[in-house]
């Protein structure tokens, strides 16, 4: 049964992550075939999966299946690598090689940079507060 709920939590928060994609999707759908929006949901997703893991997990305490929610659930379908190398495709496919390489390298180099912001923060949030409760005691 606590598989099953583990499941289940996973699936809703899965399928709030799919539709906010989607809705990102939409909101930056342009004419000039760069996929800005699939850009936008990695890149943010790289920054917020390493803050809930390193900062509100500790903060909050939160519970093992909160966290399967969070990370497995709303970001994991939030964040998308197949729909990346399909826009990666579709953009080699019609010969836009400039697009595709700044595509690849935005993707690539700004999610791992999305990703020591978001650990860094993490750090610096959990440093902060650690110094002020000290002050405080």
């Amino acid at each position: 049964m606590k598989k099953f709920y583990t499941f289940l939590i996973i699936f809703v928060g899965a399928s709030i992550g799919g539709s906010l994609r989607y809705l990102i999707g939409l909101l930056f759908t342009v004419s000039s075939g760069f996929p800005w929006g699939t850009l936008f949901v990695n890149l943010t997703g790289a920054f917020l999966l390493p803050l809930l893991i390193h900062y509100l997990h500790d903060k909050f305490h939160l519970k093992a299946n909160t966290v399967l929610f969070l990370t497995t659930g709303l970001l994991g379908a939030y964040t998308t690598f197949s729909t990346f190398t399909a826009d990666s495709y579709k953009l080699f496919q019609n010969g836009t090689y400039v697009m595709l390489s700044i595509y690849l390298l935005a993707t690539m180099v700004g999610g791992f940079l999305c990703a020591i912001a978001g650990n860094y923060l993490a750090a610096n949030l959990a440093t902060r507060e650690y110094l002020s409760r000290k002050k405080e005691s």
